[in-house]
Order: C-alpha cells, then sequence, then structure tokens
C-alpha cells in the first residue's frame, strides 16, 4: 500500500513538471497567434489576444494590414526572460506583403515582444525597448 502511494506521488508530480513544461512556451505561442491574425488582418482576433492597453494600438497594426496580401514566412517565437509582470519574446522570421504588385518583407525579430498573462491567458502587451 505504502509503495503505492509512491508512485501514485511521483506520477502526478511528473504530470505537474510536464504542464509547468508546456506552459512555458505559452507567451510565445500567445504572440505568434498575434501575429498571424495580424497578417489576416483580423482586428478581433488581435484585440481579443491584446492587454487593454494594446488593444488600440492592436487595431492600428490591423487596419495597416487590411489593404495587403500578407503573410507569415518562417515565424517561430520562443519565451524569454521576465520583465516585470510581462515575460519577453523573441521571434525570428518575417512578415511578407504584397501591395500593388510590390514585395516588401517586415522582420518580426527587430525586437522583443511583452506578453502578459490576464486571467489565465497570454496576451501581447506591446514591444520592449
Amino acid at each position: 500500500m505504502q509503495m503505492r502511494r509512491v508512485w501514485v506521488g511521483v506520477v502526478v508530480g511528473a504530470l505537474a513538471l510536464a504542464g509547468c513544461q508546456g506552459d512555458a512556451e505559452a507567451p510565445a505561442k500567445a504572440i505568434e497567434k498575434y501575429l498571424a491574425a495580424k497578417v489576416e488582418s483580423n482586428v478581433a482576433e488581435m484585440t481579443r489576444l491584446s492587454c487593454p492597453d494594446w488593444e488600440a494600438q492592436a487595431q492600428i497594426e490591423a487596419t495597416s494590414f487590411a489593404s495587403m496580401d500578407a503573410q507569415l514566412d518562417q515565424v517561430s517565437c520562443t519565451t524569454g526572460a521576465a520583465d516585470g509582470d510581462y515575460r519577453l519574446v523573441s521571434c525570428s522570421g518575417q512578415i511578407v506583403t504584397t501591395y500593388q504588385g510590390e514585395n516588401r518583407t517586415w522582420s518580426v525579430g527587430d525586437h522583443p515582444y511583452r506578453a502578459l498573462n490576464d486571467g489565465g491567458e497570454w496576451r501581447m502587451c506591446g514591444y520592449a525597448p
């Protein structure tokens, strides 16, 4: 009986650690979703994925991409260090836009992104200086 409790404890502990590791990249995944919504010019999704203080800027960013045929090109993000209540997220890759037949690339790695856990959901809160 004692051995069974030990095994149950080991299994529960392992599951808890696995859950923590899965959450470690949640801020990065939130930023990737934000960038995907950006190229789709999806105002509602960008707003949903934003901190309240960033919602107006998200709407501006979504509108700026509305007239462009945009897509993500090899975009990948990783969660970095804490910055107060925020987590810094670094991304690589680019956004490729086509406007009036002209292609342009925009690096998504020019600056770190700030993500915040708001009510259990990670949200885009702007760019780190």
